[in-house]
């Protein structure tokens, strides 16, 4: 039961976490003028990094993240594809970095984490699409169609 608690309210959410920031910084560098990312849901605390960038901490912050982000003339499929990509990297880094503090202190947190982020890598990177929820495999797919078809037609 102790690591049950442990992986639904620190392991999970500090993954999601991870996954989501990697979205917002390749939205960042995409040139978004606003990010915002929730972590969990309810009432939350609101955390204003700059005035462009937010992060939301739910009163329920263990059910699940997501970013938000835009820019006036909006992006580009190539960008569309680089911010999709960028939680699924972020969650691969996580799994990398936690290996490799595994192999110096092998804590059963540690291989959670592990585990956890490969998912998350894992499972993004599948294309498919649920009540008009979109994995990033989805979305990169869906941009990668657009610019093959922009460049045939």
């Amino acid at each position: 039961m102790v690591v049950f608690a442990w992986f639904v309210f620190i392991v999970a959410p500090f993954c999601l976490l991870l996954h989501e920031l990697g979205h917002s910084l390749l939205a960042r560098i995409a040139g978004a003028e606003r990010v915002e990312v929730f972590l969990g849901s309810g009432p939350s605390l609101k955390i204003q990094v700059n005035p462009s960038y937010r992060i939301h901490i739910g009163l329920w912050y263990f059910l699940g993240a997501m970013v938000s982000y835009d820019k006036r003339e909006g992006f580009y499929p190539g960008d569309r594809i680089a911010i999709s990509l960028g939680g699924p990297l972020f969650s691969l880094g996580g799994a990398v970095i936690s290996w490799g503090i595994y192999l110096y202190a092998p804590y059963p947190i540690i291989s959670f984490m592990m585990v956890f982020n490969c998912w998350l890598f894992i499972i993004n990177l599948i294309p498919f699409s649920i009540r008009g929820k979109q994995s990033d495999g989805y979305l990169v797919m869906k941009d990668a169609a657009s610019l093959i078809k922009d460049k045939w037609y």
